[in-house]
């Protein structure tokens, strides 16, 4: 199904609402005051909340292909894809720091299974594709042999999500553009451990 432009309107809206006033505060009513339209002309593109919220799963999962696509055309060696994957996120939470709810849905979606079940498969297919870079990276010898695959993405996952997360709470402290250069700092750390 392609996403019609006012559709996306409506998810950037929600994107917004969630990251400002948290999801317990996301209504139709303040979406569709965002966009500047009507309660009703909401529903002509969104059955309920629930669907509007299953496409900002969509719109997550569609951000994270495209960098794991971007960096997979740019990148040489896995060592390469991994710091180029968590540069790009990095230049897109400063551009759109909305978009940082993306990782922390378990928080957003806890009270709807379907949608916690989402969220969930999007957190194991990321993890999962990490563990595969980092089995690339030893396997091509960038990074050094007998790394636990799993432990690595852990790291490299949960460090910049807290890395996101000081940043976000730190932003209205004058660090808004720090988070590139935080995150180069991070996977510099990382890399001091694992790399070769």
């Amino acid at each position: 199904m392609q996403t019609s432009e006012r559709q996306k309107e409506i998810i950037q809206a929600a994107f917004d609402l969630i990251s400002e006033q948290g999801i317990q505060e996301l209504t139709i009513k303040k979406i569709a005051q965002a966009v500047g339209v009507t309660e009703p002309a909401i529903y002509r593109h969104f059955t309920s909340k629930v669907d509007i919220l299953s496409s900002v799963i969509d719109e997550m999962i569609a951000q994270r292909n495209a960098a794991l696509l971007q960096v997979r055309s740019g990148s040489s060696t896995a060592r390469d894809m991994i710091r180029s994957f968590f540069s790009v996120q990095a230049s897109l939470f400063e551009s759109r720091p909305s978009l940082t709810i993306m990782l922390f849905p378990e928080d957003l979606f806890r009270n709807n299974d379907e949608l916690l079940g989402r969220a969930t498969t999007m957190m194991e297919e990321t993890l999962a594709r990490f563990r595969e870079l980092l089995q690339a990276g030893i396997d091509e010898g960038s990074l050094k042999p007998g790394i636990d695959c799993g432990a690595g993405a852990l790291m490299l996952v949960g460090g910049f999500r807290l890395l996101v997360a000081s940043w976000r709470l730190d932003a209205g402290k004058g660090r808004a553009g720090r988070l590139e250069a935080d995150t180069g700092s991070f996977l510099a750390g990382v890399f001091s451990l694992i790399g070769r």
